[in-house]
């Protein structure tokens, strides 16, 4: 089997295969100034590379901070309104807390939730929710320790409590410890 061949069969660049032969990884021979490779020792490399090789890592889905929700108001004129995320970063550090995210208008992030909700029930709800914040810190706070609206010392918190049927405090919790690492990135 020919270099071009045995990269294509292995995964990797040709330049890979030239290695691989000349450091003897692969039982190979050169012949006119090209390698022939044998097709037996290019299979135990390449099941040698599948030991070593570390499992991919799964890619936790983006939260799309660019959603929307719409709500009809149930008053005279039925007005419609569309809830989107608002992220607010803090221009200078406070010294309980360091630099602080504030994450607002959480309503299209748990749209699934409130698709669930009778249509009767939802405008109540979403205005129930319309207050929840979830705000992430760049320091622990002793005084959240413990807290159920807070998290890992007060580095995640919540002011929403549970009010909203299928959203947990925990399910918020667990939306802003994903939002910490995106927005980290």
């Amino acid at each position: 089997m020919n270099s071009t061949a045995a990269a294509v069969q292995a995964d990797v660049t040709v330049a890979t295969i030239r290695t691989w032969c000349r450091a003897g990884a692969v039982a190979a021979v050169k012949q006119a100034g090209r390698w022939i490779i044998d097709a037996a020792s290019l299979a135990r490399r390449i099941a040698i590379g599948a030991m070593k090789r570390r499992p991919a890592r799964t890619e936790t889905p983006m939260i799309d901070l660019a959603a929307g929700y719409t709500v009809t108001h149930w008053t005279p004129g039925e007005r419609t309104e569309t809830i989107t995320p608002v992220v607010k970063r803090s221009r200078r550090p406070r010294p309980v807390c360091g630099h602080t995210i504030t994450v607002s208008g959480l309503a299209p992030l748990f749209a699934d939730r409130f698709d669930a909700i009778p249509e009767s029930d939802r405008a109540h709800f979403l205005t129930v929710f319309r207050s929840a914040l979830i705000v992430i810190t760049e320091l622990p706070d002793a005084d959240w320790a413990g807290d159920p609206q807070g998290r890992d010392d007060g580095l995640l918190r919540t002011t929403y409590r549970g009010d909203v049927p299928g959203i947990s405090i925990a399910d918020v919790l667990d939306l802003a410890a994903r939002l910490r690492t995106q927005l980290a990135a």
